[in-house]
Formats: structure tokens, C-alpha cells, sequence
């Protein structure tokens, strides 16, 4: 399909396999900071950073020349027969600004590989302390840690079991920590109490031998909105794994890099992991870019054990990849972007509560600095949920879209099966005034929405 110039603007019949195959795409051909411009010239505002990946805004000439300057050099080795520069600058920034004790990181291309990688790391741990016994994993509902297969399986997102389920592993399941589903009349009072003890009930059941680890966001992405935890939960549980021998990971990938305020989430809410992983903002949409960040005793372990970590894929390591986030590192440094991202997130917040929970079926805002969640309910006074055949949050953000503001949604939270919400986390170099567009337009959107809507 072409315009009236020629210039081609959508693919309806082309050969690339799109996620929806019930819509046509819109072709973009360039980005600047915030906005997003397709070939028919219209202008978006991208209020999700694309899945809360574009950190440092799209069109970023300063980290793409750099990025430049090391492909001319090398862009590709085997991460298992070499190093490079790049890639130990790299991680040697990331573990300077990591919690204590994690020293050392590797790099992989996505944050569904980095969780892979993490878990793997823990059983191998677990196997070279003489405990094959520690077979199983604790996640989180709701919850989200990928879409490889595994990864998937620690996904706290029932509806996912509709297509994969007997091809997904068994993982043991515990409440997240969900502000506005709690049911606790005070939950910053006694929502940690209250969820440890559903995770010490579940180690009890379970037996606590054989858990090898337990994976949790330290604010939880699109599966619960941006849903922060309870103060003191982070303490308590590293304390009760501790206790037990079971390893912590912390799933960084979207909350990570700055978004929260903090360049690690894990830090703002005293979370002290064994492992951490990092993905999205770590490369900024420049290239495929994920972290595992492991402890140097659990390693020293390793090396006496079988002397290795058993793990390695093609693009481990690789210069082209960790240039990027050399250079997405380099760019919030020299802009001061975390804090940034604390003082724009501030009037971010705000604005969104003063905005939009006066309006009908919006049940609730949350989030911390530059990410936020708005739930949609049928009912505000019950909080029910709207039907999930009525497809709410995807009608809203198609509407949305229409208008040029580009959201995320997802779905099934409030029960498994229904739960309507946006998501929000726009790139880190987001300005007040357009933290104010973002907003009013957003606003208005719903408002127009659920006036049109049956």
C-alpha cells in the first residue's frame, strides 16, 4: 500500500510474521527523543518507551556514533575465546552501581536469556554444593520473566497456559505484593507481614531443601501495573531465604536502569540479591542488550567445583551489543539521567493521580518514578473487573494509538482471566512538559473512550 507520494505505508500482505495478525501496522521511518513519526507523517508519543525499552529516547545520535565507532572495529567474538574492551568497561560500570556484592556480569540479548541464564546459575550452585535436591523455583502472581519456555513458566500469567500450558514446567507460585487487590485494609502497614507469611507457608509446604531459588520484580511490570512493594517486604524475604539456603533473583529488566529513580530498583527497596538481571533500558533500543549479575564467592565456588558456569550463547558477550550499553551508560552519566528520571518522575506521579483517578472506571494509578499503571474496573466501588470478552484495555489502546499516544496494556490480573490496565514508562528523557501532553491527552482519551463506550 502507498500514499499519494508513492512512498510505501503499510504492509497488510508483506512477509514479516507480525504479533497481531487482525491489524495493519504502521510503518515508522524515524524517532526524536519522545515521538515516534510514521510515513504518513503522523506523530506519536511514545508514553511506553516501545515495552519500556527506549531509556535514552529514540534518535539518540550520541549513543548510536559510538555505537558506530565499535562496529568499524569489531562487532562480533565467541564469548567463550575472547574479551573485549567494551565489554569489560561495561561490566565494570554496571557492578560499581550494583547492590553490594555483586561483581561480576554477563551479557546476553534478551531479558528472557538473562532469566534462563539466572536460574540455570542458581541450580548449577545448588548442584556444586552437593544439594541436587534444590530442584524448584518460587515465582510470583502475578508476575512476568520472559516468553522462552522457562522463562514463561515463572510467569505468573495463568492465561498464557491456554496455548502452552503442557509444554510449560511446573513452578511453585506465591502472592505478589498488589496494592489494590491486597485485600489488607492497611497495606503499607501490614502488606510485608502479610505476604511473607504466604511465602513462608508456601517454603513450609514445599519443603525448604528443595527450593533452589525465588525470583521476584522489585516493582512488578505490566502484570500488575507497576505494582511497588510493601515497605520492609525485600528485608524480609532476603532474610527468610537466607535462612533457608535459597537464592534470591532479582528480575530487574523493565524496573531497572534508572526507571524507578534509582539506577537499581533493587537498592530503593532494600533488596539484597544473589543474582540480578537487567534488559530493555540497559541498551536503550539499540541493540539487544541483557545482564546477569552473580556474586564473586558464588563464582569462587564454581571454580573450585567444576570450574565453569555451564551456560553460553552466540551473542554472549558480544562488542556490538555491549558498546551499546557502554554508551547508554556513558549518556545518563554525562546528563545526570537517574536523576532526571527521580525529579520528572515526581511530576509524573502526580499528575497522573491528579489527572485520572477522578475519572469513571478508573480503579487505580500506581508506580514509582518513570513507570506507572492505571487499572480499569467495571465497578470503582467493588473494584470488579470488567468482563474479559469485552476486550477493554485493547480497545482503549487502540484508541489511544488512533490518537497518537502509544500505551501497553495487559490483561487477567485481577483474577487470571479478567483485569484491564495501561501501562506506562516513557523514555528517561522525558521532559515536564511533555510529562504534561502525555497526561492530558491520555486523560481525554479515556474520558472520550468509555463515553463512546458499550
Amino acid at each position: 500500500m502507498r500514499d499519494e507520494a508513492g512512498t510505501s505505508v503499510r504492509y497488510p500482505q508483506g512477509n514479516v510474521l507480525l504479533r497481531n495478525l487482525t491489524r495493519e501496522f504502521p510503518v515508522v521511518t524515524h524517532g526524536q527523543g519522545v515521538h515516534l513519526f510514521d510515513a504518513r507523517g503522523k506523530r506519536y508519543l511514545d508514553a511506553s518507551a516501545g515495552a519500556l525499552v527506549a531509556s535514552v529516547g529514540h534518535g539518540n545520535r550520541e549513543v548510536v556514533e559510538r555505537i558506530h565507532e565499535q562496529l568499524l572495529r569489531v562487532a562480533y567474538v565467541n564469548g567463550t575465546h575472547f574479551t573485549t574492551d567494551v565489554t569489560e568497561q561495561l561490566a565494570s560500570r554496571v557492578c560499581a552501581l550494583a547492590p553490594a556484592g555483586l561483581s561480576r556480569a554477563a551479557f546476553l540479548c534478551s531479558g528472557s536469556e538473562a532469566v534462563e541464564a539466572a536460574v540455570k546459575f542458581a541450580r548449577q550452585l545448588c548442584v556444586e554444593r552437593g544439594q541436587p535436591q534444590r530442584t524448584k523455583v518460587i515465582a510470583r502472581v502475578p508476575g512476568y520473566h520472559g516468553n522462552t519456555l522457562y522463562a514463561l513458566s515463572l510467569s505468573g500469567r495463568p492465561h498464557y497456559k491456554t496455548f502452552f500450558g503442557p509444554m510449560l514446567a511446573e513452578v511453585v507460585t506465591t502472592p505478589a505484593p498488589y496494592p489494590y487487590r491486597s485485600g489488607l485494609e492497611n497495606y503499607a502497614r501490614d502488606g510485608a507481614a502479610h505476604y511473607v507469611k504466604l511465602l513462608e507457608e508456601t517454603l513450609r509446604r514445599e519443603g525448604p531443601d528443595t527450593i533452589a531459588a525465588f525470583i521476584a520484580e522489585p516493582v512488578i511490570g505490566s502484570s500488575a501495573g507497576a505494582s511497588p512493594p510493601p515497605p520492609g517486604y525485600f528485608e524480609q524475604v532476603s532474610a527468610l531465604c537466607r535462612e533457608y539456603g535459597i537464592l534470591t533473583i532479582a528480575d530487574e529488566v523493565m524496573c531497572g536502569c534508572g526507571r524507578t529513580g534509582h539506577f537499581f530498583a533493587s537498592e530503593r527497596f532494600q533488596f539484597t540479591p544473589d543474582l540480578l538481571v537487567l534488559g530493555k533500558g540497559l541498551g536503550g533500543g539499540y541493540a539487544p542488550l541483557s545482564a546477569v549479575l552473580t556474586r564473586q564467592d558464588h563464582l569462587d565456588e564454581m571454580r573450585r567445583g567444576s570450574g565453569g558456569f555451564m551456560h553460553a550463547q552466540t551473542y554472549l558477550q558480544a562488542p556490538a551489543i555491549t558498546a551499546a550499553g557502554l554508551a547508554v551508560l556513558d549518556y545518563y552519566e554525562r546528563h545526570d539521567l537517574v536523576a532526571h528520571a527521580a525529579q520528572v518522575g515526581a511530576h509524573f506521579q502526580r499528575r497522573l493521580r491528579e489527572s485520572l483517578l477522578s475519572l469513571p472506571h478508573v480503579g487505580s494509578v500506581q508506580g514509582v518514578g518513570l513507570m506507572a499503571g492505571i487499572e480499569l474496573v467495571e465497578d470503582t466501588a467493588s473494584r470488579r473487573p470488567f468482563p474479559r470478552a469485552r476486550k477493554v484495555a485493547e480497545r482503549l489502546l487502540a484508541a489511544l494509538f488512533e490518537q497518537g499516544l502509544v500505551v501497553w496494556s495487559n490483561t487477567g490480573h485481577a483474577d487470571g482471566t479478567n483485569g484491564d490496565l495501561l501501562m506506562l514508562g516513557p523514555p528517561l528523557v522525558i521532559t515536564e512538559a511533555e510529562v504534561d501532553e502525555l497526561v492530558d491527552t491520555l486523560s481525554r482519551g479515556i474520558q472520550q473512550f468509555f463515553q463512546q463506550f458499550s
